[in-house]
């Protein structure tokens, strides 16, 4: 005989949604447990995929349900190792790219592989395999293509494309430093190297478009979502740094901000919007002051002031930034103490493995109110992410694809690192999926 839900779980299904618009009205900083029903019942957007701490990769949903392991033969014995790193979705959130390291025990890896592998665990394919460090990989925006670069001979890098399953590996560029952005049509790519800005038509053979700018202190630049816009940072003909959005081509270059220092940016998924660091330094990773821009110049700059972020991500819908500031730890830590999530952003959590304490909170772009999100200790492995976070939020993302929920890596009070969802709100407590190094949400 068929059954329909029984009174607890229909009584659940009809409250659940009640409760979780509630807490969305709950005042700053106060926070409200999880229904341990809501894992279950809730509306899932995208998945998860996350580096686990044996080494291999998982992918997940939020609530810790559709566990699916994609490799299985990462280890490590007396004599040699092997792991994986780095899960990065393709932008139809289909497939995924990631990285293997093998070395002598307690050594530096003497071999890399770039792998795909389907989010069902199908069609896994060792794409590349080469002794040469692969320092960078990033899907093309039709998912057709990777693009990765490698470091090679006299402290270069080289610039490579091709399919995701091996074929067609192509040449580039090179370079140092290197860093890109793929244009939506997915044969443009905008490259900064060193002290050159060109456009590359990657197709059969590759065309070069030097442009006549002297770029200043940044990182990656950046396409609009259309494609009719760049956005990058340049010399001006006073000898001052400033940020510009020029056409497709670099002509007509326009600024949107004069600067001093260093800095990264990065253009809101709407392309109504640009947000940018600014840095007392040069070096990759200092803490800065966080603006966010009409490039059309229409609307006043919203800024973040009082406090020093490392790092932010666009939520996908463009209404928020999720950034990160260091916390003070507390007196007398050490760093071989561990910590939670702190859900109630009350507590004095101490520092963990990594020596660093993080605040999340998010900004809402428009009118620059702020409301903090969760203090915790990163794993190392995200800390290497928040250097180059410029260049990162092209290939990855911690939102989930509805901008309701972040993704976090974190030590649990047992000295064990750990993927959690968090709700963007704040109001409700962390949820622990899995043991893990860190961890990014598909982006659909």
């Amino acid at each position: 005989m068929k059954r329909g839900l029984s009174f607890p779980w229909l009584l659940a299904s009809l409250f659940l949604p009640l409760a979780l618009a509630l807490s969305a009205c709950l005042p700053a900083g106060v926070r409200v447990p999880q229904s341990p029903l809501s894992a279950v019942l809730e509306r899932k957007a995208g998945l998860i995929a996350y580096l686990s701490t044996d080494g291999n990769i998982y992918i997940i949903d939020q609530g810790g349900l559709r566990k699916t392991q994609i490799t299985k033969d990462a280890f490590s014995d007396s004599s040699k190792y092997m792991f994986y790193g780095l899960p990065t979705w393709a932008p139809d959130g289909q497939s995924l790219a990631f990285v293997s390291y093998t070395g002598p025990a307690g050594q530096n890896p003497t071999s890399m592989s770039l792998f795909t592998a389907h989010k069902d665990g199908t069609k896994l394919v060792e794409a590349d395999k080469s002794t040469d460090p692969l320092v960078f990989y990033y899907w093309s925006p039709d998912s057709r293509k990777l693009g990765f670069i490698s470091a090679i001979a006299n402290t270069n890098l080289s610039f490579r494309v091709m399919s995701p399953d091996g074929t067609n590996n192509q040449l580039v560029d090179a370079g140092s430093p290197y860093y890109w952005a793929w244009a939506p049509d997915s044969r443009t790519v905008l490259a900064h190297a060193g002290t050159r800005l060109s456009l590359l038509q990657v197709d059969q053979s590759v065309v070069e478009q030097a442009l006549n700018i002297q770029p200043a202190d940044f990182r990656a630049p950046a396409f609009s979502p259309d494609g009719q816009q760049i956005l990058m940072a340049v010399q001006t003909d006073g000898g001052k740094s400033a940020l510009m959005v020029a056409d497709a081509t670099g002509q007509n270059p326009k600024t949107v901000a004069e600067y001093t220092g260093g800095i990264a940016f990065v253009w809101s998924p709407d392309g109504r919007r640009v947000a940018y660091l600014v840095t007392d330094s040069s070096t990759s990773g200092s803490p800065g002051h966080l603006v966010v821009a009409d490039p059309t110049g229409k609307n006043k700059p919203v800024e973040l002031k009082g406090s020093d972020v490392m790092a932010f991500f666009w939520s996908p819908d463009s209404k928020s930034l999720a950034y990160f500031t260091q916390a003070q730890a507390a007196a007398g830590a050490t760093a071989t103490a561990t910590a939670t999530v702190d859900p109630s952003n009350q507590a004095t959590p101490t520092t963990g493995q990594s020596g660093m304490l993080l605040n999340l909170s998010v900004l809402d772009a428009a009118s620059g109110q702020t409301h903090p999100v969760a203090t915790y200790t990163p794993s190392e492995r995200f800390l290497q992410v928040i250097p180059y976070f410029d260049q990162y939020s092209q290939s990855l993302t911690i939102w989930s694809p509805d901008s309701t929920n972040l993704v976090v890596s974190a030590y649990r009070s047992d000295g064990t690192p750990a993927i959690w969802v968090v709700e963007a709100s704040g109001h409700l407590d962390p949820r622990f999926l899995d043991t893990g190094w860190m961890g990014f949400w598909s982006r659909k």
